[in-house]
């Protein structure tokens, strides 16, 4: 009798510890689940989707708008842009746009010195562009073009804009080049005493200032400094590349 005990109190002495091993077995090994779960990567966590970008509408708009009478008894409708950008670079852009244009608006008498005053505004992608062009008395012209990245309301230089467009700088400057000198030698080609004016328009430097922006079929476009003989000093044309 006392033999049967001992033999039943080691059998369950066995199963005891048979069902203690088990226990931590179970609790080191992993699930099925746990065994095929894909580790969450770093990139996936930290994955920034970039902010929605609107329409043109969110972006700009007609800040100022008048319509002129001239002494031939001409009508005109100037129109001047508002950046909806909230940005510095934006809020500098719409002071310059009003230092350099807004005196028509200002002015209480109906005639204005300036002639024609309107804009166009594109947005490719993620890049706001807008260029306002103005022609004063006596056929001077001036222009201001902006080209924004809407996501951050910062100013894009040149270099910036050919990335953007994915073209190479130094073959777009270049290219500006020969399209100038096109309009250049059509217009004041037979012209004498052009001589200085010419290499000076054609020159690094003035076609470096040019300013680049995209139109609406996100086509490289340039504002350039042209400088003749006749009529004096320069003015500015937009050249289509």
């Amino acid at each position: 009798m006392k033999r049967t005990a001992a033999i039943i109190l080691a059998l369950l002495f066995v199963v005891t510890a048979l069902g203690a091993c088990s226990v931590n077995i179970n609790i080191n090994k992993p699930t099925e689940a746990e065994s095929t779960a894909q580790p969450v990567t770093e990139t996936a966590t930290e994955a920034a989707t970039e902010p929605a970008v609107g329409t043109l509408a969110d972006y700009v708009k007609t800040g100022k708008e008048k319509s002129v009478t001239y002494g031939d008894g001409n009508t005109n409708t100037l129109r001047l842009p508002e950046i909806l950008i909230d940005s510095a670079d934006a809020k500098a852009a719409n002071e310059e746009l009003n230092t350099r244009f807004g005196e028509a608006f200002n002015s209480n008498v109906e005639y204005a010195g300036i002639y024609s005053l309107d804009y166009e505004a594109s947005l490719n992608g993620k890049l706001l562009s807008v260029v306002t062009n103005g022609k004063f008395e006596g056929g001077n012209t001036s222009a201001l073009a902006y080209s924004f990245d809407v996501t951050t309301g910062n100013k894009l230089d040149n270099q910036q804009i050919c990335d953007a467009a994915g073209k190479d700088y130094a073959q777009v400057i270049s290219d500006l080049r020969k399209k100038t000198e096109e309009y250049y030698e059509e217009k004041f080609g037979s012209m004498p005493g052009n001589t200085a004016e010419r290499d000076k328009t054609y020159s690094d430097e003035n076609l470096k200032q040019s300013v680049l922006y995209l139109d609406e079929d996100g086509e490289i476009s340039a504002l350039v400094n042209i400088y003749a003989a006749v009529g004096g000093g320069h003015w500015v044309t937009e050249i289509d590349l």
